[in-house]
């Protein structure tokens, strides 16, 4: 087991989100075809893996109950649903304030992932937004005046070149 930390009175295991064993090639093979299409069917993904239909849905079930696979979702084309603009929001502030402010960017609508990082930035955001005046908005009028924000910076995405629902280790050998 993992080290263990203290939170409110109750230990906790620092490897708490690691599974309780690495996806095995066959893991990884139903984690693809998931990943491409969520709708294929079980007896598809058994061929796919060469198993039975049973290890299969056991599979998905062990790899759903571990936490691995955390849900299904559509992939979708953010411009065509009219959020043509992209944006990565570095955020810089004093840390006493964060725990606060996580609530309140959380409830962005527009915030699509939300990080807390080491580095140069303490939080970054990826936002999808329909135009820039819904970003200057969101930056200068939300963010900026947030408790403890000191600054941001703002990175406009002109092109997405890469976009992997599942990033996966290449196999050993």
């Amino acid at each position: 087991m993992g080290k263990r930390r203290e939170a409110k009175g109750e230990a906790v295991a620092s490897d708490e989100k690691r599974p309780k064993r690495l996806p095995d090639r066959v893991d990884r093979v139903i984690i693809e075809a998931l990943a491409k299409d969520a709708r294929i069917g079980v007896t598809e993904l058994a061929e796919m893996a060469d198993i039975s239909r049973a290890t299969a849905y056991n599979r998905i079930k062990r790899l759903t109950d571990d936490g691995v696979i955390r849900g299904y979702s559509a992939v979708v084309d953010h411009a065509r649903m009219g959020l043509g603009i992209t944006a990565l929001i570095l955020v810089s502030g004093s840390q006493p304030d964060w725990r606060a402010n996580r609530e309140v960017i959380s409830s962005y609508p527009e915030v699509e992932y939300c990080w807390y990082v080491a580095g140069s930035a303490d939080i970054v955001l990826l936002v999808r937004l329909a135009d820039t005046d819904q970003l200057r908005d969101l930056v200068l009028t939300r963010l900026q005046s947030l408790p403890g924000v000191n600054s941001t910076q703002t990175l406009t995405v002109i092109d997405e070149v890469v976009h992997r629902p599942v990033v996966t280790l290449p196999e050993n050998g």
